[in-house]
Order: C-alpha cells, then structure tokens, then sequence
C-alpha cells in the first residue's frame, strides 16, 4: 500500500510542533515539576497572567504547553 509508506519531506507530529514554535516547550505537569509546584497552582498562573498569554498556547487536543522562555522567567524570579 504506496500510501502507507513514509514519504520524503515528511515529519512527525512532534516535530512539526517543535518546528512550528523554534522552541523548546513543556506541558503543565513538566512546569510543575521543574518548579515544584503542583498543576493547580499553575494553571492558576496562566489564569492570574503570571504565565503570560503570548508564553503558551493550546493544542488542538486541549493540552496546554508553556513556552521554555516563560518557565526559565520564573525560575529566575522574573515573573
């Protein structure tokens, strides 16, 4: 089956987003561990805007993913 087979020029999902955003990325529960906070605290980040708008998006499944910029800021006491 021709269609099956891996075409040239073609890249996976994760890679596509990783090309897409030119940046590293990382998903609520890896910002919550590299913190050492818990989920909920942030998403209350991204609620309050601690988390910038413009440092995450929402894949189209729903999950969120936080921009590697935003999470080096608050490590740094930035934000």
């Amino acid at each position: 089956m021709a269609w099956l087979e891996r075409k040239e020029g073609w890249i996976s999902r994760g890679e596509k987003t990783r090309r897409m955003v030119g940046e590293r990325v990382y998903s609520v529960a890896q910002v919550a561990e590299m913190l050492a906070v818990s989920r909920n605290t942030i998403y209350k980040y991204l609620d309050n805007a601690i988390i910038p708008p413009d440092a995450w998006f929402r894949l189209p499944s729903g999950y969120i993913r936080i921009r590697e910029a935003a999470v080096m800021r608050i490590k740094s006491g930035r934000i």
